[in-house]
């Protein structure tokens, strides 16, 4: 199956999130929540601390930002099709993860599946697949770095409320792996698909996912562990660089590497457009279990959005030139 067949075309418009009812409601649901969580600490202060951000090490945080972003396009050509190349795939990469910011769940990182067909003239569903996989390796390792971060913070916690709302962010990486596993390894999901009438065509969307995943060997997933590790040690130093910048005191790079996780797992929740407002709540509440205040928690989070956004606009080069598909 090629890039514009009917399967293909079909899971470009299950995966694009582009009707508009829905994304304005998950996108005014974001804004409420941050209006609300702004008004609790005060405007003001959130405005000036992010406002306070020396822009040399700004920058310097999305200098680390994009070795994440090439780290990812690396980890993306171990398991995708070599007849692409790394710039390629940096640029789809970058694009997918700018339509992830504007959608619920990042989901608008399947962009990036799109794109690499279109490049490779492989099948868009196949490569979905391959792209679910690279998600789902990352989401266990979540599960480990979060369990290492409700650890960390278990020893500055006392109150009884915190405790219970990291162990919920803690296990809810295992809410992404066991489902993907599941639909990518076993038969479970098709078995269920094929005892009802009106979802037993998905099965020809499923299969090519399956088959492409499968061909990926025990030493390519091992390759995507090292990598996405390595992304996460880049990414934690593009977050202490930004802590650094609003002269955050006592963030410290190991704060960085523990409340990465925790965040970047929240703007999963597909209730808002890459958790906005859940991240922004969450930095609050992390700041002051560590000491700090909450509007800078909320200020860092924003910063780091913005430092993201940043970097990965230039993902739309890849629209630019390729299109969607």
């Amino acid at each position: 199956r090629q890039g514009g067949s009917k399967v293909d075309n079909f899971l470009w418009f299950l995966h694009s999130y582009r009707h508009e009812k829905k994304n304005l409601i998950t996108f005014g649901t974001g804004i409420l929540i941050l209006v609300y969580i702004l008004y609790t600490l005060g405007p003001q202060r959130v405005f000036n601390a992010i406002l306070s951000a020396r822009p040399e090490y700004f920058l310097l945080a999305g200098l680390f930002y994009l070795l994440n972003e090439v780290v990812a396009a690396l980890s993306l050509k171990v398991i995708t099709s070599s007849r692409i190349g790394l710039l390629e795939l940096i640029i789809s990469h970058m694009c997918g993860m700018f339509y992830s910011n504007a959608t619920p769940g990042r989901i608008g990182y399947y962009y990036t599946a799109f794109s690499i067909s279109k490049k490779t003239e492989t099948s868009r569903s196949g490569n979905i697949g391959i792209l679910t996989l690279f998600q789902g390796i990352n989401f266990l390792i979540k599960v480990f770095l979060c369990i290492m971060a409700l650890i960390y913070f278990s020893s500055f916690i006392v109150d009884t409320e915190s405790r219970v709302y990291l162990l919920l962010v803690s296990l809810f990486p295992i809410l992404g792996v066991f489902p993907i596993i599941l639909a990518l390894y076993t038969n479970f999901l098709n078995k269920i698909l094929i005892k009802i009438p009106i979802l037993r065509n998905f099965i020809e969307y499923i299969t090519p996912m399956q088959d492409a995943v499968r061909g990926v060997d025990r030493e390519k997933i091992l390759k995507l562990i090292i990598l996405s590790l390595f992304g996460w040690i880049f990414m934690s130093v593009q977050w202490f660089l930004l802590a650094i910048s609003m002269g955050i005191k006592n963030f410290t790079y190991l704060t960085a590497l523990m409340i990465q996780p925790l965040l970047t797992t929240i703007m999963f929740v597909p209730i808002s457009p890459s958790g906005l407002g859940l991240a922004e709540g969450g930095s609050a509440l992390l700041f002051r279990v560590v000491g700090l205040t909450p509007a800078n928690g909320v200020a860092f989070m924003l910063l780091v959005r913005i430092n993201s956004i940043f970097i990965d606009l230039f993902g739309i080069i890849d629209m630019k030139i390729h299109g969607k598909g």
